[in-house]
């Protein structure tokens, strides 16, 4: 059983008039005291059908407020992001999702106790979880089959669970009717999207085919007919199905900011839903709805101190001799913001001395690749470790030179891939803290993970607190528990949610915002763009990397953050190194970022969030001498930095051939 503490209520600082927006692509604020939080962005709300009470997701947090609006109660502590809570029919407890770097999980919480537990099997993405309204089961989306996302249904008393969907495509948002005998949900396939009533007993029919999203489906309790959102052109709005034959579809509402979920329904005649930042409460046969009040007191600690990466300096292993000259049509060297023409890089003894304008070397060996791309070599931030000497090579076959990674074997020298005979990226060491004591005596890494459900939120802090003042980044597994604890990098989607929607700052908040948190990708999965593209490339086909991943993001995520503060990182999506780096990038730049802005967040922004600035991840004389050659314009089309003709690791040049030949021997790293 997980216990999911109360929030404290003893409020040092509130005020009824600061509408402090609730976002999850809000910069991270570290307030010093507790604050009434009057407005949300991006939550849902579930009317519970005994009492009247409503159920929000705030901030992280599942919190419960009474039926006419007020002071809501929080019941989980926000340290895992929990989302999307669902009323039982007996009023009885919540269910909810938690949303983790690895995926969804359901739990259910029991009200009188917040005691919650995790129904839902490892393993597996969940999403759209809710209740069969006559029973102990609930319905689902999930990848558990082999055709995309299906709709599941499992039986809490037995365990038992079965699938009802196996299209081809996502079918998501399942919703049954009050009497247990239809179900709604939609479908998604080929670009277009489908809202599908499956009457018992009788073939699924299509409502209504939009190539405009359309999300959110509810029954009216008399199931006379089912609202859902459509998401155009113009914003969305609020529109039914009129189950008649033929179905009609009309217009309920336009003009509010609909958030992305589904009407609840207190009767036949009256709806809460959230929009505009608020809950809104409308009888079915208004024009208007009412904003009903909402006071959530959330709890902030003292604010830290300004974190400081420590400078790192890093040393050449094992350089060879000579001086090498690199050229190539285009140079992108991480820092300005396009390409240089007719460009050469010097290295000597490990490291770029000199990038010039194309000229005639003395004593030096000229390499002229032609018409290829010359950029810096990859970086990816969170990585899973390679187990063998190969797997390091194939590494350098995607062109990532340098990996961050708290996986690596104990005992593992982290020089193993310095020499010209099995080369493979720089590894730089990282650790994962479950249960923290302190940092003074521990290794020194480059990044620090926390783990924050082992440990209480003051013990925490000062975790992060001590690593923080040694110069070394922590990284939180979400935004809630990065707020709490003072952590300044978040591993995953989880923050920058698809419907997630830039927001206007008051001065105050302007100020505060300029603490920015920084995001670790952990984007890609079985739905991101291209990924099967990927999976044919050269390096993916001829390693036997084909294994498609799972699903573990609900929607396309859109960032709504400052670009320089998107780094790549992979180990969450599953897929071998290299090839999961690549997948990284292509989701990123899914999200909203441009090429340019992508391939950044494998440079240069990575090197600062690690303090190698200007030693890794850009071209300048005195970096290390870590290149990939391009056959395409990555610029224009971040597919193409996957056509890489050649890599430049610590000074040595390797064809793509010859790494290919030597990841296919299996020497294993002991």
């Amino acid at each position: 059983m997980v216990s999911a503490p109360v929030c404290r209520w003893n409020v040092r600082r509130s005020t009824s008039t600061l509408a402090v927006i609730f976002s999850l692509i809000l910069a991270w604020v570290p307030l010093q005291a507790d604050v009434a939080r009057t407005k949300g962005n991006s939550f849902g709300a579930d009317v519970s059908r005994i009492d009247g009470d409503i159920a929000i997701d705030f901030a992280g947090s599942i919190w419960v407020m009474p039926a006419n609006g007020g002071q809501a109660k929080q019941l989980t502590d926000g340290l895992i992001p929990a989302a999307a809570p669902r009323w039982s029919p007996d009023g009885k407890s919540i269910l909810y999702h938690v949303r983790t770097a690895g995926g969804s999980e359901i739990w259910q919480m029991d009200v009188a106790t917040t005691d919650s537990r995790r129904i839902s099997e490892p393993g597996y993405h969940y999403q759209d979880a809710s209740w069969y309204p006559l029973g102990e089961r609930i319905v689902y989306a999930s990848d558990r089959g082999d055709t995309g996302l299906d709709i599941w249904e499992s039986d809490l008393p037995t365990g038992l669970s079965w699938r009802i969907t196996s299209q081809t495509g996502d079918e998501t948002e399942p919703a049954w009717s009050t009497n247990g005998h239809h179900l709604a949900y939609i479908r998604q396939s080929g670009g277009r999207h489908a809202l599908i009533l499956r009457r018992r007993g009788e073939p699924e029919q299509i409502l209504i085919e939009s190539d405009a999203r359309l999300s959110s489906p509810s029954w009216r309790p008399d199931g006379s007919l089912l609202t859902f959102l459509l998401h155009g052109e113009e914003g969305p709005s609020l529109q039914m199905v009129i189950l008649s034959d033929p179905p009609l579809i009309r217009t309920l509402a336009t003009g509010e900011d609909f958030f992305a979920s589904p009407v609840s329904w207190r009767d036949r005649m009256q709806m809460i839903y959230s929009a505009d930042g608020a809950i809104k409460m409308r009888d079915f046969e208004d024009r208007m709805a009412r904003r009903l009040p909402i006071v959530a007191i959330v709890s902030n600690e003292t604010a830290p101190a300004p974190r400081v990466v420590l400078r790192r300096e890093l040393k050449v292993t094992n350089p060879p001799q000579g001086r090498l000259v690199i050229r190539g049509a285009r140079l992108f060297d991480g820092i300005w913001n396009s390409y240089r023409q007719q460009m050469d890089v010097l290295i000597e003894r490990g490291r770029i001395v000199a990038v010039e304008r194309r000229h005639d070397w003395d004593d030096a060996t000229v390499l002229d690749l032609g018409n290829v791309t010359v950029m810096p070599g990859l970086i990816d931030s969170w990585s899973r470790s390679p187990a063998t000497l190969a797997e390091g090579t194939a590494l350098l076959t995607y062109g990532v030179t340098t990996i961050v990674s708290a996986t690596a074997k104990p005992g593992f020298d982290l020089s193993a891939w310095e020499d010209e005979f099995m080369p493979g990226p720089r590894i730089l060491p990282a650790a994962t803290a479950a249960v923290p004591a302190t940092a003074s005596d521990q290794p020194a890494y480059y990044l620090v993970r926390i783990s924050p459900a082992a440990a209480d939120v003051a013990s925490i802090r000062n975790y992060v607190a001590a690593w923080h003042a040694r110069g070394v980044p922590v990284v939180a597994d979400n935004r809630a528990a990065a707020m709490r604890v003072g952590a300044g990098i978040i591993l995953g989607a989880d923050p920058l949610q698809a419907d997630a929607r830039q927001v206007q700052f008051s001065q105050t908040e302007q100020i505060e915002s300029q603490l920015q948190p920084t995001l670790i990708s952990a984007l890609a999965d079985a739905g991101t763009p291209g990924i099967l593209t990927l999976l044919n490339s050269r390096q993916a086909t001829l390693l036997g990397q084909v294994s498609r991943p799972g699903r573990r993001i609900a929607g396309n995520v859109q960032l709504a953050t400052a670009s320089s503060r998107v780094v790549a990182g992979s180990e969450p999506n599953g897929l071998a190194p290299g090839l999961a780096l690549h997948a990284e990038l292509r989701a990123i730049q899914g999200a909203g970022l441009t090429a340019e802005q992508t391939v950044h967040s494998a440079g240069k922004n990575a090197a600062a969030m690690l303090g190698l600035d200007n030693q890794i991840g850009t071209i300048t004389p005195g970096a290390m001498a870590d290149l990939i050659l391009v056959d395409g314009d990555p610029l224009g089309n971040i597919d193409d930095l996957i056509k890489i003709v050649a890599v430049v690791r610590n000074g040595r040049f390797f064809s793509l051939v010859s790494l290919l030949e030597r990841a296919n021997e299996t020497t294993t790293v002991e």
